[in-house]
């Protein structure tokens, strides 16, 4: 006989706040979350337009009609790169534009040996499994959250899998868990056994895995839903966020899931997944479609599966993925049709996640979309500390068990000041996609300080690094003429041609009423910071 799973006992169980309560707090601090809206039906999908050789230009409804200039390699390297740089966009253009998006696509052929030391070494946490975090940590579960946190900008700045990096913050948005509250124990372990194993494979697999895994089970509370006390936050998160959306199931259909997920929990000895029969709803279920006696209490786990696949393989979560990935890479309003073309590729493929993104990378629709997308705080934060060329990072001895926070300093209070801490959004539906969220007057004002403080702030002790200076990572020198300097800044940082007028503001930021048309050594000194603050804070570092 199984053991009947039971709650934690030192666990906090206040009972979640409903997604709209939380949405409606969300709105009144001042963040617009849009609506992702109907999809399309993806019967008579078009199929997806292949991208043109050249890229037009463009003009930006994100920045007051910005006139836009820029090659293919950058617009891909902004899209899919956590933090995009001139190397990469050089990178692309030397290996050909389709062969690296599929070098890309085949992550694991892409030693990440760098990234992947930095953070067993000092974030040994982030790599732990549920019973690993409990031992090490002596119950302060917390450890493995903001290591798994912390170790997401140090991924970002030192990864070369980067469009694997992108779609691990991605998914993660959509199969959301926080990492801070009474599932931190778990988040770390979710986040590499779940986000980062599946993000490039099939969403039936990743699914499968989200649901059964103690981090998902806690957050959504369903380790405490029983057949006499049935919870629905699992059983309608599971349609409404994480498959086929909104308008497509109704309460009884949210009832029936969260009858069907009764009794798969957490043994919290082992801390794992566990299902136990006794807690098991016996009796017809029908969802959609999707029907089935549930009489036999020993096949819970067999009909768990058997509906995770029925919901990745619909074509409205076909839809919903669709867009999810559209509005992340593409669009913050894609078309129905594009949506629709890659719903197909999605069904056509098995639910693959590569396959869609390969598509959508090669589309006409990204091709047109230069200035179409915002820049979150994360990846602005990413690409602001690559530019230095950081070699390394250090932590004194025992440095997470310590204070693991204190690894990247004041980097993630910077973040939490823009509301992007990696996982810490306190809203189910995970971190907002679309512009609106970000270009808010305290977003926009948090970026502007975070940008001062990584140009200005002494030598970022609280990074604690082997960095360049700013003007040895970006090769800046006295005697080089100041308009061509402003030029290469303005080129190497954004990858966009800056218009005359908006140049000239740089250069005079550079000479600060100096005649000279060459720099100084006083100038490159004193001016670079300002110069470079401006460039961080203009709609041509913004834009995705």
């Amino acid at each position: 006989m199984t053991a009947p799973a039971s709650p934690r006992p030192d666990a906090d169980h206040r009972p979640l706040p409903s997604r709209r309560t939380a949405l409606g707090l969300a709105a009144a601090g001042g963040l617009a979350v849009s609506s992702l809206g109907q999809a399309a039906r993806a019967s008579a999908a078009p199929p997806v337009r292949p991208m043109s050789p050249v890229l037009p230009e463009a003009i930006s409804g994100l920045a007051e009609g910005l006139d836009l200039q820029s090659s293919k390699a950058w617009h891909l390297a902004r899209r899919v790169c956590p933090a995009p740089t001139a190397a990469i966009a050089k990178e692309i253009t030397t290996r050909g534009y389709t062969a690296w998006i599929d070098r890309q696509l085949s992550w694991k052929k892409i030693s990440d040996t760098k990234a992947d030391a930095l953070v067993k070494k000092h974030l040994s946490f982030a790599t732990m499994t549920g019973i690993g975090v409990y031992k090490a940590s002596r119950k302060q579960a917390w450890i493995a959250a903001k290591a798994m946190s912390t170790s997401r900008t140090i991924r970002q700045v030192f990864t070369k899998r980067y469009l694997y990096e992108s779609m691990v913050d991605t998914m993660a948005d959509h199969l959301y868990v926080s990492a801070d509250g009474k599932a931190s124990e778990f988040v770390a372990w979710f986040d590499w056994a779940v986000l980062r194993k599946y993000a490039l494979s099939t969403y039936s697999s990743m699914l499968y895995a989200a649901i059964r895994h103690p981090a998902m089970l806690i957050y959504l509370d369903n380790q405490l839903s029983t057949r006499t006390a049935i919870n629905e936050n699992l059983g309608r998160e599971l349609l409404e966020l994480h498959t086929v959306g909104v308008g497509n199931y109704t309460e009884d259909d949210v009832l029936n899931s969260a009858r069907l997920l009764t009794g798969h929990g957490v043994d919290w000895n082992k801390r794992t997944y566990a299902y136990t029969p006794g807690n098991h709803y016996v009796g017809a279920v029908r969802i959609m479609d999707f029907e089935d006696p549930n009489t036999d209490l020993s096949k819970g786990p067999a009909l768990l599966k058997a509906y995770l696949s029925y919901l990745a393989h619909h074509e409205a979560t076909a839809r919903h993925i669709a867009r999810r990935l559209a509005v992340r890479y593409v669009s913050d309003t894609p078309s129905d049709d594009f949506v629709a073309s890659l719903a197909k590729v999605y069904l056509d493929n098995d639910t693959s996640l590569a396959a869609v993104m390969r598509a959508l990378l090669l589309s006409e629709e990204f091709a047109a979309s230069v200035g179409a997308k915002w820049r979150r705080p994360q990846e602005t934060m990413a690409t602001m500390i690559k530019l230095r060329r950081p070699s390394t990072i250090k932590a004194p001895k025992n440095q997470q068990l310590k204070s693991v926070w204190d690894i990247t300093g004041t980097v993630q209070w910077l973040l939490y000041r823009e509301n992007h801490q990696p996982r810490m959004w306190p809203v189910v539906n995970g971190y907002p996609d679309q512009a609106p969220a970000w270009m808010a007057t305290q977003a926009l004002l948090g970026h502007w300080y975070s940008a001062n403080a990584r140009v200005n702030w002494g030598n970022d002790k609280q990074w604690p690094s082997s960095y360049s200076s700013w003007a040895s990572a970006l090769g800046v020198k006295k005697g080089q003429v100041i308009t061509e300097v402003a030029k290469k800044l303005t080129s190497t940082i954004t990858g966009y041609t800056w218009t005359d007028e908006h140049l000239a503001i740089v250069v005079q930021r550079l000479s600060d009423g100096g005649t000279g048309s060459t720099l100084s050594s006083d100038q490159v000194k004193d001016n670079l910071g300002p110069a470079l603050h401006f460039i961080f804070a203009s709609p041509y570092f913004m834009l995705r």
